[in-house]
């Protein structure tokens, strides 16, 4: 019995190998004897399968080919395009041979694995998939391009010659024009790779592009089946490429070998340099690598050589700012500082100004890290902190080389500052950078790390704070109206009736964005004799930010708000790099205080602008006039108000913070937060909680230092503190009391310890 039906099944199966596409587009009625003799003659000449002839004659597509094989072999009909095919499923069917029998896999059943193919008459298929996945194959059609299509998003390229022959953009008129010989350390079958031609053209595409596209960093990063190129263009990232991760270690070897990097450590941090010809122009290269969970992620910042050639009549000051900053950095000596995050242009614009100051008549010497760009005339010194060479050493020893003017890339620390400005007052020009918010904050900054209001008062000529903004594609920018709610925050800076601003509409040339190329925004705060009294310890930046408007101080907000108006950027661009802060009330610019009136009454004169969440330092740092209590009738009772106990959370650690304010705002405590010791005592003195939590490790200001200021201070010293430590001797404890503190927390902190510690300082018991 058995036998018989096993001989059945066999004879069926033969029977269906026997069937053939043609016969079964016939039956269909899709095409006729003639057609399909025709077809088979071009068939015989041209070696293609007959739905590829059928399809390139144009008489019928793949999905009438798919349709008619599924009505007539009874077989399931199914389109691709939505269907998203998990990993693990397409891991089952090597790629190859989804491209050989043109399937892919879809999905297991319980009775197999369910495969879609674009030719269900290929019998041989189906057997070699069940001997590859040892399951049981049930099969869909879907038309050939649908497959196709699956195949590519789903599976990883493997032919790395294909891959690494694709140029991105066409032809690659770009070569590497300086390069040391490779160490002699390495492994020599990635030397091998690194130098195929393949890998060499591929390479220098990427690097092509993002010069085209006028990028400034190359990131290259490896994913888990896919390696992912991204470009940052005008200050935002873009994908360029994905492509196959087979790829990877061969271009990341070739990268290290061009920046003269050890291609054989690949679990350590790298830092190189090369250099590369396009267009005939040089471009310096910075290499970084650094290893993640898939591999070395390298990225690539490339320096633009036209950037070391500007002036500061290039870099796009107003005329008044120009002639103060030109006329500052003309002096015998003083210190003259360019603040602003990184990636904001600090450097180019002490390179704008160096250019202007080189002449054979003075000695110029720069100490950096990493030299940017070598300009003729000048002596640079790389640091080197394992030669001894830090930016503190290098200033001591250049200035024994009878420097007339100094550029230090960056004041990190007590040190160097201390003898930047020791230097500023001896007959040295000294030109820095600084890692602050705005201008008037360098000030705070430089007292922060120690150097006397004196010296500052005495050295400092020139903050120039900045930021770079997108400009608009001038081939796209059209007028435009701003919305009411825009118009609100533009009323402090151009009144209420501003005219057109701009903005790019997008178009192919600038990618759809509306942007091409960033320009800067400024604020100058000239260090004047009106200005200098202000420079006192514990001033504030919003202090010196007001004395300095007096004498003609402008914001970098205020800067870019005229740019836009001039139709160089957009203000919706203005604003998401300088948001608007506060402003001075003037009687033709009434403005919101704090109260929520219509105008602050000459009290502060402070303007709180509808968007910014908290008052302004002076509000609280200095002493408004007390409102006059309310007065109620004999009769009338005082309005109820239970407002929420407050309890400051300071501690570098996100995690902590988040459990004990969530524990806390559980109880109905209103939790205010801080990151590290000084922030702490900023809120402090503003919101003067009822109780104060601080870590004891801390950066800048740990727990001891900031619980012997809180009980320095009169308006915070009346308030308890609970110091959280991760040391529970007697040791640690005598010292957390003998600073001040009320109590003490072990770490990992318990929440129910926690918030019983802090029921028994807000609301302790009536016999205590």
């Amino acid at each position: 019995m058995c036998a018989k039906k096993k001989s059945t099944t066999d004879k069926k199966a033969m029977v269906k190998k026997h069937i053939k596409l043609g016969d079964l587009l016939i039956q269909a009625g899709l095409i006729d004897d003639k057609t399909l003799r025709e077809a088979l003659d071009v068939q015989r000449v041209q070696k293609k399968k007959l739905g590829e002839v059928l399809m390139d004659m144009g008489i019928l597509d793949d999905v009438d080919i798919a349709n008619a094989l599924a009505s007539q072999l009874k077989i399931p009909f199914l389109r691709l395009e939505k269907i998203r095919i998990p990993n693990e499923v397409i891991d089952l069917i090597p790629r190859e041979m989804a491209q050989q029998y043109k399937l892919v896999p879809l999905k297991k059943a319980k009775n197999g694995l369910v495969v879609a193919i674009a030719n269900p008459l290929e019998f041989y298929a189906q057997d070699d998939l069940r001997f590859a996945t040892q399951m049981s194959i049930m099969i869909v059609v879907s038309p050939l391009r649908d497959i196709l299509d699956a195949i590519q998003s789903h599976y990883p390229e493997t032919n790395k010659s294909e891959v690494l022959t694709h140029t991105l953009g066409g032809d690659v008129s770009m070569e590497v024009v300086q390069r040391k010989d490779a160490p002699d350390k390495g492994d020599q079958d990635l030397l091998n790779l690194a130098e195929l031609p393949p890998v060499v053209r591929f390479t220098n595409a990427i690097i092509a592009d993002a010069i085209r596209m006028k990028a400034s960093d190359i990131h290259i990063e490896p994913r888990k089946r896919r390696l992912i190129i991204r470009c940052r263009v005008d200050g935002i990232m873009h994908e360029t490429l994905k492509t196959d991760k087979h790829v990877h270690a061969s271009v990341v070897s070739r990268l290290k070998v061009i920046s003269n990097l050890d291609i054989s450590i690949r679990r350590k941090p790298q830092d190189g340099k090369a250099q590369v010809k396009y267009d005939e122009r040089i471009f310096d290269l910075r290499v970084s690598t650094i290893p993640t969970s898939y591999g070395e992620k390298v990225t690539l910042r490339i320096l633009n050589p036209s950037t070391a050639e500007m002036n500061p009549e290039d870099i796009g000051l107003c005329d008044k700012d120009l002639e103060h900053l030109l006329d500052a950095i003309t002096k015998p000596q003083g210190a003259i500082l360019v603040t602003g995050p990184t990636g904001s242009g600090k450097s180019s614009t002490l390179y704008a100004c160096l250019n202007k100051l080189n002449t054979p008549l003075v000695n110029i010497v720069t100490v950096e890290d990493p030299v940017e760009f070598d300009v003729e005339g000048i002596n640079q010194v790389q640091i080197n902190p394992k030669a001894g060479i830090t930016f503190a050493a290098g200033l001591r020893s250049i200035l024994r080389q009878d420097p007339d003017i100094v550029m230090l890339g960056e004041i990190r620390d007590a040190e160097t500052a201390g003898t930047a400005f020791q230097a500023a007052q001896t007959g040295h020009l000294v030109l820095s950078t600084l890692h602050t918010n705005d201008a008037p904050s360098a000030v705070t900054r430089l007292l922060d790390l120690g150097i006397d209001d004196f010296q500052i008062s005495a050295a400092l000529e020139a903050v120039l704070g900045q930021r770079l903004v997108r400009r608009i594609h001038p081939e796209c920018k059209v007028a435009c109206t701003p919305e009411p709610k825009m118009l609100e925050r533009l009323h402090p800076y151009i009144g209420k009736d501003p005219g057109n601003a701009f903005k790019g509409a997008g178009c192919n040339r600038c990618h759809g964005t509306g942007y091409s190329g960033r320009m800067g925004v400024f604020e100058l705060l000239i260090i004047t004799p009106a200005l200098k009294p202000h420079i006192t310890s514990g001033v504030s930046a919003q202090a010196l930010k007001a004395a300095g408007e007096t004498d003609g101080f402008r914001g970098m907000t205020a800067d870019g708000v005229e740019k836009a108006f001039k139709g160089l950027t957009s203000l919706e661009e203005v604003f998401r790099v300088v948001p608007p802060e506060y402003q001075p009330v003037s009687k033709a610019q009434p403005g919101i205080c704090d109260t929520g009136k219509p105008a602050c009454g000459g009290k502060t004169g402070i303007r709180r602008d509808p968007a910014n969440a908290f008052p302004p330092a002076e509000i609280w740092l200095g002493a408004p006039q007390a409102e006059e209590p309310p007065v109620f009738a004999a009769d009338e009772t005082p309005p109820f108000s239970d407002p929420k106990n407050k309890v400051l959370v300071v501690d570098d650690s996100a995690i902590t913070r988040k459990v004990l304010c969530n524990a806390l705002e559980m109880e109905n405590y209103d939790a205010i937060e801080a990151g590290q010791g000084k922030e702490g005592m900023k809120r402090a003195l503003k919101e003067k909680p009822d109780l104060i939590v601080t870590d004891f490790q801390m950066p800048e200001m740990d727990g001891m230092a900031l619980i012997k200021a809180l009980k320095s201070q009169p308006r915070t010293s009346r308030i308890p503190i609970i110091m959280l430590t991760a040391v529970d001797d007697v040791t640690s404890e005598v010292e957390v009391f003998d600073a001040g503190a009320d109590d003490y927390l072990t770490k990992p902190v318990n929440p129910k310890r926690f918030l019983a510690r802090v029921k028994r300082f807000i609301n302790p018991p009536a016999n205590a």
